[in-house]
This record gives C-alpha cells, sequence and structure tokens, in this order.
C-alpha cells in the first residue's frame, strides 16, 4: 500500500460534507494530520476490533464494510468515494467495529482520529456533519437488515442492483470489481442461487449481465422486485 503524492486538503475537489465547514486554517491543520494511501485489491484498510488510529475517507474505489463471527464474514455495506469509514471508533473507546477490504485498487485518505475528534468538540458545524453521516449509516444499516431478514432472493438482487446503480456507481450500466462469490456473500445467498437469479433477470431482460459488466435494462421492474420482496 504505497503512498501516493497526496494533495492538500485546501482546495480538494472530492471533499466530503463535514470539512466544507472547516476555515482555512482548520483544513490546513487537518491536512498535518492526514496521509493519502493506496491500496491494492485485497488489502485491508481497516481491521475489526483493532486499536483506531485513523478514520479512513475513501477518494476513489470500492470497499467492502464487514464484520465477522465465527469464521463467517456479514458483508455490511459496499461504499465508494466519499464515505468516511471509522467514525464510530470515536464514541467507542477507539476501537474499529468493523473491517474494510479493497474490492479493487482504491486511494484513501487516513486522517489521524484525534484531530477528527477535536474538530467534533470545538467546532459544532463539523460536529454536526460528522453526526448527520453516522444517522445516515445507521439508517441505511436498518434498511440492509430488513432487505436481508425479510426479503426473498430476488428482492435481495433487486436491492443490490438499486445500491450499485444509484448510490455507488449512479448509471444504469457499470462494471463491478466483484466475483460471482463476493457478489452471492453480499446478497447472502448461494453462488448458485445467485446464478439461478441472474439467469431469470437476464431472461427477463430486466437486466443485462456480460463478465462483469451490468445494465439495467428495466428500472421500474427493478424496483417493484425490490419494493415486493
Amino acid at each position: 500500500m504505497p503512498l501516493s503524492k497526496a494533495n492538500k486538503c485546501l482546495g480538494c475537489t472530492c471533499m466530503s460534507a463535514p470539512f466544507k465547514t472547516l476555515s482555512t486554517e482548520e483544513l490546513i491543520q487537518i491536512n498535518r494530520n492526514r496521509v493519502e494511501i493506496n491500496f491494492k485489491k485485497g488489502e485491508t484498510i481497516v481491521k475489526e476490533g483493532a486499536l483506531a488510529g485513523h478514520i479512513a475517507y475513501v477518494k476513489s474505489g470500492l470497499v467492502k464494510v464487514c464484520r465477522t463471527h465465527s469464521n463467517e464474514e456479514l458483508v455490511l455495506a459496499l461504499e465508494s468515494r466519499g464515505k468516511l469509514l471509522g467514525l464510530h471508533a470515536i464514541f467507542n473507546q477507539n476501537i474499529y467495529n468493523y473491517s474494510v477490504y479493497a474490492c479493487e485498487d482504491i486511494s484513501v485518505c487516513l486522517h489521524d482520529i484525534n484531530a477528527i475528534s477535536s474538530f467534533i468538540k470545538s467546532n459544532c458545524n463539523f460536529g454536526s456533519e460528522i453526526m448527520r453521516h453516522l444517522s445516515d449509516e445507521i439508517l441505511f444499516s436498518h434498511e440492509r437488515m430488513e432487505s436481508l431478514a425479510l426479503k426473498q432472493l430476488h428482492g435481495r438482487f433487486a436491492d443490490i442492483l438499486l445500491c450499485l446503480s444509484l448510490r455507488i456507481y449512479k448509471r444504469k450500466s457499470f462494471k463491478i470489481p466483484l466475483s460471482k462469490k463476493d457478489l452471492a456473500g453480499v446478497t447472502r445467498m448461494s453462488q448458485e442461487s445467485l446464478s439461478r437469479v441472474i439467469k431469470e433477470f437476464t431472461k427477463d431482460k430486466i437486466i443485462e449481465f456480460k463478465g462483469n459488466q451490468i445494465t439495467i435494462l428495466d428500472y421500474d421492474k427493478v424496483r417493484h422486485l425490490s419494493q415486493v420482496g
């Protein structure tokens, strides 16, 4: 995971909402406590249970957020550019409560957790945006839990299609750097069940799936399947 040529926080074109509340002086201070790192596909960015030294900001690429129980991995979310990861550790004895892995070669800014914590206390606008970020994360977790616990296979697959299209890539056709094993893990189904669902979606002309390229052909149908579960 080599260090990349780091750009300064001041004038950053991919700055997240909390950092936009900071003054020039505060951004300069944040920059002093930050390092930009390139991670290779499969590398660990955050380790569940480890002492947290940094808050990770995804500048580019796709990451997988997971928890592990009895050697079984539960995928909590897929995240991309603009996501702050590890914020819970600030309020949880500086311990990461999930792991984050790179799904492809990515770029991440690591911010010193003490610097972030200090600005939460000293800048109410920054603190408010951090809490908004955490609130959105909790709401998404509730929706994800509902999908996995209450929806059938077709509803779960429809949900991940909408997540990838509307939340991650923001277009109807996209390439995902996930194997079918990983995609099955995200939707909590066997690879055989996933292949069957993909085949049905393709046959019904809801999607086109070639290699790792997915094109949604019928958004209305995908939304309907997501709603009825």
